[in-house]
């Protein structure tokens, strides 16, 4: 147990013998150097935990070997270590209990086994949203972060994990599991941003485990979320009905033609009307009131040709508006027969959430205030509506400001034909 100031040529004078040995400084109290029979020369602290006293026991920690840190960087570290234990912590077991922790692919695994309930609606999350969202999770996030402990994932990390996702680095189409079924992974900025609020939601279960301090994605770079400019045109709902009449002409599905045409006239989300049940139609009231939707209860108002579809609807023994031809889930079968009816009316590039935007668009432009295209829409509140509307207001606010403006022009325009006539007689 020789003490001497530990500089690099001392370390290196130290030779390999039969048995460990150790030296230490005699600046550091407890920093020394450890050399083993293979010639391996390690860096070392020693201190007593709990606030030390002889009849504590000695705990001795590696922290690197030489070659890797200078004598000076390894003295640094030392001090840090015995700085913390007069702080009350114990490096070394914190050490062990890091090595314990879970990794990022673990926790989000244990994330599904827990099923923590929402902190907004108090409810564990709906099945369909969470299974979207380990599958995001699992496709995008654990390539790249999966290996790393959850308490080691960084802001930086967080950052790298969007831009390659944005860059479509995760995107994939593989063959399933599923008999002639395929996985298709898109890539982004709308993957990306919505990849990021998904670990958000993990990193959030974590500081209630108390795992980390704090959340990184909350301090990440993520992508702007994009607006909705695109909807169907009245012309594109007239090609969509059309293509609807052929499809049920030909024998196509009641209920999925059904499910679309109340799509297409309420701006409901398409599984809001797929997973409808008897028991939240109001025909009394004209309306809605889902018991499940993305904000929890809400209540919709109908038109009456909405009214009029559900009327026409036999009930049998389902509690759903729209049974599953086998089974007792509900209808699942709409987007398929979506997909045929856009390909008949020629639009490909149409999906049903653009008659959701459609609804949203036109009605603001007609001059329906925030707060009723909210209430149409299921959204929390006008906020939202205003943020993700926001093209459709400014374009109405910019012809009001010209209706306006003309007026003032007006205005101004005979102020001075009456100051040039005043000034004429004078």
């Amino acid at each position: 147990m020789a003490t001497e100031k530990l500089t690099k040529r001392h370390i290196d004078s130290l030779k390999p013998t039969a048995k460990p040995y150790r030296h230490y400084d005699t600046e550091l109290k407890g920093f020394g150097v450890q050399v083993m029979p293979s010639g391996v020369k390690s860096y070392i602290v020693e201190y007593r935990p709990d606030g030390g006293g002889r009849n504590v026991a000695k705990k001795r920690m590696t922290l690197g070997r030489v070659g890797e840190l200078t004598p000076d960087q390894a003295r640094t570290l030392a001090r840090d270590r015995l700085a913390e234990v007069r702080r009350g912590t114990d490096p070394l077991s914190d050490r062990q209990t890091k090595r314990r922790e879970m990794k990022l692919s673990e926790f989000i695994d244990q994330w599904e086994t827990d099923a923590p309930v929402s902190k907004r609606t108090g409810r564990p999350m709906k099945e369909l949203t969470r299974s979207y969202m380990l599958a995001r999770l699992r496709h995008h996030v654990v390539p790249i972060l999966g290996r790393k402990r959850v308490s080691d994932v960084t802001v930086d990390d967080v950052n790298d994990m969007i831009r390659r996702i944005a860059k479509g680095e995760t995107a994939k189409d593989a063959p399933s599991a599923k008999k002639r079924g395929r996985i298709k992974v898109r890539g982004g900025e709308g993957a990306a941003l919505k990849v990021a609020s998904d670990l958000s939601i993990i990193f959030n279960y974590a500081i209630e485990r108390r795992l980390v301090p704090t959340n990184p994605v909350t301090h990440a770079r993520k992508p702007r979320a994009g607006k909705r400019h695109e909807f169907l045109s009245t012309a594109e709902f007239t090609l969509m009905g059309q293509a609807l009449t052929e499809l049920e002409e030909e024998g196509c599905n009641p209920a999925g033609i059904a499910i679309l045409r109340l799509i297409l006239l309420t701006g409901a989300r398409p599984s809001e009307i797929e997973g409808l049940t008897w028991g939240e139609v109001d025909f009394d009231h004209q309306c809605l009131r889902l018991t499940q939707s993305k904000t929890g209860y809400s209540v919709r108002p109908l038109a009456q040709a909405a009214v009029n579809i559900l009327s026409a609807i036999d009930r049998d023994r389902s509690p759903y508006v729209f049974p599953a031809t086998r089974g007792d889930g509900h209808f699942m079968g709409a987007k398929k027969i979506w997909n045929q009816a856009r390909s008949k009316a020629g639009l490909p590039g149409r999906v049903r959430y653009h008659a959701r935007h459609a609804m949203a668009t036109f009605a603001l432009a007609d001059g329906v205030d925030a707060v009723s295209v909210a209430a149409i829409l299921g959204h929390k509140g006008p906020r939202t509506t205003l943020a993700t509307y926001a093209h459709v207001i400014d374009k109405s606010a910019a012809h009001a400001v010209e209706a306006v403006g003309s007026k003032f022009a007006n205005a101004m325009l005979v102020a001075d034909q009456k100051a040039d006539r005043g000034n004429s007689r004078t």
